[in-house]
């Protein structure tokens, strides 16, 4: 099994994932809604390249059954009916819910990486589960940060490197890594026990931290609270089996 990982958010080609699954990662906030949502009973995820598609998909369904949620430029959203803070995504406002989220960075990796043979969603919330599920799966893995806006994401990668550690505990000899993925890996190292202060290192991070929104670090940071894993599939995320 060969896993690497994208050390900047850029498309893959198509045909090079065919065969193989993808993690996709942005844990400030996306992929920790996404997992958040799934686990307080919404019925499922559709990640959106626009807010203007965010507004024309919900007309598809149903009145009533569909929440509009994420960010532009990480503040909420006019006209949108949550945020992009896993903390409000709890059971009373969302259970059996679809949620259509639209966010700067998370729900457009998902569409650079649609034509993967899997893709699994993962955040700290639920790395463990998310790195058996790739094992389970049998296929070369590519993990994908999904960055901050372009750049290089210090705290994706760190969650990025502790699932390749996870996967290499339960493989060992059978994992070939790439350097990508052995650089990921040591700067998970650094900071095994210190994830909070990653996220204060991070350009991202300081951001929700000026805009009042630094709550969500510590509770994007607290990691194997939810066990199930969230897959992407033609353009909607639900619950894996």
């Amino acid at each position: 099994m060969e896993v690497d990982i994208e050390l900047l958010p850029v498309a893959p080609d198509p045909a090079s994932i065919l065969n193989r699954s993808v993690v996709v990662l942005d844990i400030l906030r996306a992929t920790s809604v996404v997992v958040q949502a799934l686990s307080e009973g919404a019925r499922e995820c559709i990640p959106v390249r626009s807010v203007e598609d965010a507004f024309e998909r919900r007309k598809s369904f149903p009145p009533g059954s569909t929440l509009l949620g994420g960010e532009k430029d990480t503040r909420p959203i006019e006209g949108f009916d949550l945020g992009n803070s896993p903390r409000d995504y709890v059971s009373g406002r969302i259970k059996d819910k679809r949620i259509i989220l639209r966010t700067t960075n998370g729900t457009q990796a998902f569409h650079l990486v649609s034509s993967a043979g899997a893709v699994v969603v993962a955040s700290f919330f639920n790395v463990d589960a998310a790195a058996r599920r790739c094992v389970e799966l049998g296929l070369d893995l590519l993990v994908f940060p999904s960055g901050d806006e372009g750049r290089f994401s210090i705290e994706d990668t760190v969650c990025g490197g502790m699932i390749i550690d996870r996967i290499v505990q339960m493989k060992g000899k059978e994992v070939l890594l790439t350097d990508a993925s052995h650089a990921a890996l040591i700067l998970f190292k650094r900071f095994e026990n210190r994830l909070v202060e990653v996220f204060h290192l991070s350009h991202h991070g300081n951001k929700l931290v000026s805009l009042g929104r630094g709550e969500d670090l510590p509770y994007c940071a607290r990691t194997n609270v939810i066990p199930l894993v969230p897959v992407f599939k033609e353009g909607v995320i639900r619950v894996a089996g």
